[in-house]
């Protein structure tokens, strides 16, 4: 009989609650120096909240049964990865890619520093700010500051005189965060991240990018980083330093999107003014999108951004690909979940706009988007789309080997490169092409190309303002 989730269920079932999360956090604790799976845990934690403590005749859990559980939920989708390696193996790696690569984001001042400017510095037709404030009771400044400084003791250094983090937020470091700021802010932050028992299963259930069919769960992003705090045996538990790391760059555009309509257009609006900014602080001639709408046929499909003079379009896609695609990703649903984002940029705009402008040249294109996806070169994509759009045939125009799907984290570190003289943009993308042209050499992410650079930040960075406005006082 093959593994499923009935069967863990039921085992799950027969444990209280409580030990099955005191056993959870305790292997955690246990592994925190090593590299281990760490995911498997969080899909365990989950089902503990929803099934722990169902049968009448509960059994006391061990370390062996423990073990025994987390062995199960582990193993469970390895038929699935299986069946997608043995016929297309990159698509196996991007599922696992999806289970994995959230919980290995890395963090800095910038990442704190460019969203304080995409929500609060930067001024749009709606208020993104008081939306935010009246949600939390918190201001972006404010929210990002209590993260930031919390993102800091959840990674200190153990050896550390001042602090200990032993995976809980200690009453001596909350009574700091309340001296920094206030006791309100201090307790909004904290109402609005720990889970609350109350109310658990309702905010799983709620959670946008949760896994329907319960045998896929543990491919599934963990709701955690939506809630990465816990109140557990009288303490806040920090879920992991993994996670953290996860909400701490994505959450407020995660929290945005799920709970407020007019959002989404705001922030893509703001999305393109922040990368305009960039384009103005390294000094490029660029055209925006009314400069190029002047320049080809009227109804025309534009695009963003031409950098002139080395023939770059760039079009901004605050797109990320849906849960379920995400893990299951046939071409079908990758051509319905990209059809009109990505496939959209390169065939509807990219093709169309560099025939018109530029035929006789070589062309770039960068689409630029929030969240990191698992392409960063477009060949694949272009199969999976070249069958479905009429002028696929244009491709000579901008072949899809020229065309790089990127960050914006990524996309700061391109900005402090080209301030620091270390290369120019298309000097980084012919690297790019070069690398992806050999599978000894093809990098899956972007910011892979980026590690030859030995980068130091700029000084002048465009996001300076931000970083000393969120300097811990």
């Amino acid at each position: 009989m093959s593994l499923n989730f009935n069967y863990i269920r039921n085992k799950i079932r027969q444990y209280e609650t409580n030990d099955l999360l005191d056993f959870c956090y305790n292997y955690i604790q246990l592994q925190n120096e090593r590299s281990f799976p760490i995911w498997p845990i969080f899909t365990l934690m989950k089902w503990s909240y929803l099934h722990g403590g169902y049968n009448i005749n509960l059994k006391k859990l061990n370390n062996e049964n423990f073990l025994k559980l987390l062995n199960l939920t582990f193993e469970l989708n390895n038929d699935h990865v299986s069946n997608f390696l043995k016929t297309n193996i990159h698509r196996g790696f991007y599922i696992l890619a999806s289970q994995q690569f959230y919980l290995q984001k890395n963090v800095s001042l910038q990442v704190f520093a460019t969203q304080l400017k995409l929500y609060s510095s930067l001024k749009g037709k709606y208020d993104i700010e008081k939306s935010f404030l009246e949600k939390t009771g918190l201001s972006i400044f404010d929210f990002l500051y209590l993260q930031q400084i919390t993102w800091l003791y959840v990674n200190v250094d153990n050896t550390s005189n001042t602090f200990k983090y032993e995976g809980h937020l200690t009453k001596e470091f909350i009574d700091v965060l309340i001296q920094m700021t206030n006791l309100n802010k201090v307790n909004s932050f904290l109402n609005l991240l720990i889970l609350n028992p109350t109310t658990t299963i309702e905010s799983i259930e709620k959670y946008k990018r949760r896994i329907i069919l319960e045998d896929l769960q543990s491919l599934e992003t963990t709701f955690f980083t939506i809630y990465p705090f816990q109140f557990f045996n009288n303490q806040i538990k920090v879920i992991h330093k993994s996670v953290y790391n996860h909400f701490a760059n994505y959450y407020i555009y995660d929290f945005m999107k799920s709970n407020d309509s007019d959002f989404t257009t705001e922030f893509g609006y703001r999305f393109e003014r922040y990368i305009g900014s960039s384009l103005t602080e390294i000094k490029y001639n660029f055209k925006d999108e009314n400069s190029i709408k002047k320049l080809l046929p009227k109804n025309s499909n534009l695009v963003d951004f031409y950098v002139d003079p080395y023939n770059i379009f760039i079009e901004c896609k605050a797109i990320e690909i849906q849960a379920y695609t995400s893990i299951n990703p046939t071409d079908e649903l990758l051509y319905n979940s990209l059809k009109d984002s990505i496939l959209k940029a390169y065939f509807k705009q990219f093709l169309n706009v560099a025939k018109s402008m530029s035929p006789d040249t070589e062309n770039w294109g960068i689409i630029l988007t929030y969240k990191e996806l698992f392409w960063s070169s477009f060949d694949e994509l272009f199969e999976i789309g070249k069958d479905k759009f009429s002028n696929s045939k244009d491709y000579k125009f901008l072949p899809p080997e020229n065309v790089f799907i990127i960050d914006i984290y990524s996309w700061n570190t391109i900005i402090e490169i080209i301030k620091d003289k270390k290369a120019t943009l298309l000097d980084i993308l012919k690297v790019a092409k070069s690398n992806n042209s050999s599978p000894k050499t093809k990098k899956q992410l972007f910011n892979m190309h980026l590690n030859i650079y030995n980068l130091e930040i700029s000084s002048s960075f465009f996001l300076q303002e931000e970083i000393e406005l969120l300097k811990i006082k």
